[in-house]
């Protein structure tokens, strides 16, 4: 699976799918390296547990392709979208943000509409993985190595870019995203 930048929003990906399908069309195939992979449909990603923005796009398409030469199907969602999971890139962002700022798991799942549990394993994820994480970042943004320790990190990282961008860079960079 590929992620396509630049498009942060349910909205900017209905209206990209619409009038440039072919952005999302992968350069080559990811199992056999063949060009030219062809126009296959689209799926529907569930998007109930859409996120912040209520977009009414129910399943969300995500554009197939196949290639010709394996005949194996592939896709490539846009940088809003997290690769298997449930919910967007902005709902984690904002659960992130509160978390950071010292609102309990207990708190958050109130106002927030993932479970306490959903809270936690992202919250964990993100903490299990954060020196490889920041390392890779850092690598690719060098004001991040002002920012030492998990909670200073992670807040100057969100006010200077989106959760999605810093999951495309470490995704990008072949590190595990939470």
């Amino acid at each position: 699976m590929a992620i396509l930048a630049g498009i942060e929003s349910l909205r900017q990906h209905v209206r990209r799918l619409q009038i440039q399908r072919d952005d999302f069309r992968p350069d080559c195939c990811p199992h056999c390296g063949q060009q030219g992979l062809w126009y296959h449909g689209w799926y529907g990603r569930q998007s109930s547990r859409r996120g912040l923005e209520q977009l009414t796009v129910d399943p969300i398409p995500i554009p197939r392709f196949l290639c010709p030469r394996c005949g194996r199907t592939c896709s490539c969602l846009p940088e809003a979208i997290p690769p298997r999971r449930w919910y967007l890139w902005d709902v984690q962002q904002l659960a992130l943000y509160l978390l950071l700022g010292g609102t309990s798991l207990n708190d958050l799942a109130r106002q927030l509409q993932p479970c306490r549990q959903t809270l936690k394993r992202w919250w964990q994820r993100l903490r299990d993985r954060f020196d490889l994480q920041a390392s890779t970042l850092r690598s690719h943004f060098a004001e991040l190595g002002r920012w030492p320790g998990f909670a200073a990190f992670w807040s100057h990282c969100l006010d200077t870019m989106p959760l999605s961008g810093a999951m495309l860079c470490l995704y990008q960079a072949g590190v595990s995203i939470p």
